[in-house]
């Protein structure tokens, strides 16, 4: 009898155990999801008084080096990407362009996890379509962070959506010259580097004149803040954003620097380097010198136009496979292309057929001609224009 009362006094003792934890867990989520949504949702409530900001800025939960991937959202379709890098120990910032003309091949494991979301999704994915891969916006703007960072090599913070209107009020496009030396999609292993000229997104002169009317005011920019945050969605509250203000209001707008992402154009599809850019963006993060004057630009001049037709080519043999180089000046010079010259490429085999051209700009009009080719900027031979070498692609080309 005294056992049995033993152990029903321990049993009680355990089920109010029990129960006093699920009551504290269900309390803190509770709180968790009120807070949340307050700070989230209305932006009305959180106050930016000089006190209310002491507080955000004790409370409030920030990266030193923030990575904020910008979607410009237009109907269904992204229109605009860019990652933009906030530094609150130099207090740079810097925007990346991503061109959302990107196909990406998304890695297998990962490839399967989406597909529990999403059975029709397909591995190779147009960064400018996202949200025509899921039912709900949310979800491509959540999904497609992941992408991003795996197409990037990086880990993001945080995403802002913005529409079309507020893009064309802050924005203006500009070209401009990305060179690098190829490390993901360099099938030759040659450590020269090439150029590929990107349109890439700029603050407006109007815009930078709205952030500089601010005048480094933490409750302007707090304010400003919140007014911004009623046209955007993000997975950044407004709270943890206003986190940052003491780092805005050490911000010179007309410092802002502005840049491409590795990588090369077939025909009009974009393909991201990835090891490169997580390189690049790699410097910029680590990069512990402030700006200090506006970013010069160098002059792109416009080359898209311009045709391989009555340039001196040479055509390498770099498959291992007999007797691709002669079809291809079969090809070519039935087209109206003049082939100098066709041999063995020697240095190794390659699979992805690369054109190398002396002029920026030059070759596109030969892409068509062969499977997914990489067009480069680059030395050629003496004599020489244009120099394509062949990859096993084309075997059945």
């Amino acid at each position: 009898m005294k056992k049995k009362s033993v152990a029903k006094i321990f049993a009680l003792s355990l089920l109010k155990s029990v129960l006093g934890i699920i009551i504290i867990l269900a309390v803190g989520f509770a709180s968790y999801k009120i807070s949340y949504t307050i700070l989230s949702n209305n932006s009305e409530k959180v106050g930016t008084s000089s006190n209310e900001i002491k507080d955000i800025l004790d409370e409030a939960q920030t990266d030193e080096i923030s990575k904020n991937l910008i979607y410009v959202s237009n109907d269904k379709k992204i229109s605009h990407l860019m990652l933009e890098i906030c530094n609150t120990k130099t207090n740079n910032m810097d925007y990346i362009t991503i061109p959302v003309g990107t196909d990406y091949t998304i890695p297998t494991d990962m490839y399967q996890r989406l597909s529990t979301v999403n059975q029709e999704i397909p591995q190779i994915v147009r960064l400018g379509r996202l949200k025509q891969y899921f039912d709900k916006d949310e979800d491509a703007y959540g999904y497609g962070e992941l992408i991003i960072e795996k197409a990037l090599g990086i880990k993001i913070s945080y995403y802002t959506v913005i529409n079309q209107e507020t893009y064309v009020n802050h924005y203006s496009r500009r070209n401009v010259n990305v060179k690098f030396k190829p490390q993901s999609l360099s099938a030759s292993g040659s450590n020269e580097s090439v150029t590929v000229t990107e349109k890439i997104n700029v603050a407006s002169e109007s815009y930078l004149k709205q952030l500089k009317d601010l005048n480094g005011d933490q409750t302007k920019i707090a304010e400003f803040i919140k007014e911004q945050y009623e046209r955007v969605d993000s997975n950044l509250t407004v709270y943890n954003k206003i986190g940052y203000v003491e780092c805005y209001e050490k911000l010179n707008p007309e410092y802002f620097h502005y840049w491409g992402i590795p990588g090369m154009y077939s025909e009009n599809i974009f393909q991201i380097d990835t090891k490169a850019s997580k390189t690049f963006i790699n410097k910029l993060v680590k990069n512990t010198t402030s700006y200090t004057q506006s970013q010069s630009f160098k002059k792109v001049s416009k080359s898209s136009g311009k045709s391989s037709k009555g340039k001196n080519i040479l055509v390498l043999n770099g498959s291992r496979i007999s007797g691709l180089a002669s079809a291809a000046k079969t090809k070519l010079e039935s087209a109206g292309f003049k082939v100098k010259k066709i041999g063995d490429y020697s240095a190794e085999t390659l699979t992805q057929t690369k054109i190398i051209v002396k002029e920026n700009g030059a070759g596109k009009d030969l892409a068509q001609y062969f499977s997914n080719p990489v067009i480069e900027t680059g030395t050629v031979e003496s004599g020489y224009d244009i120099k394509i070498i062949i990859g096993t692609n084309d075997a059945n080309n």
